[in-house]
């Protein structure tokens, strides 16, 4: 993924977080009028959950993305959206749940 690409997307982490707190039909209407990017992040944070980290494999097949893509995503998106925790197996991805 392109550096361009992953640094429109950690741009984007407040509209995003805006975004996720629209009703539903809201963002289903909006959804595919945004850039591609932000349809990618959109994707990812779709299948994470605020409960239980996830590891990137379980996410890249829900979202049905690229392994590196999302972990690209991910990493872009960490601090503002999502958080990583370190286990034995690796990292485990899940919703940060303190993001305005």
């Amino acid at each position: 993924m392109y550096s361009r690409t992953l640094g429109a997307i950690a741009n984007a982490s407040d509209f995003l977080t805006y975004f996720r707190k629209l009703p539903r039909a809201q963002q289903d209407l909006i959804a595919p009028h945004l850039n591609e990017p932000q349809q990618m992040a959109l994707k990812v944070l779709d299948c994470c959950s605020e409960l239980e980290g996830q590891s990137v494999r379980a996410i890249a097949s829900l979202a049905n993305l690229h392994q590196e893509s999302t972990r690209a995503i991910l990493k872009a998106l960490e601090g503002t959206l999502v958080a990583a925790e370190s286990t034995a197996t690796g990292k485990l991805w899940k919703l940060q749940t303190s993001a305005n």
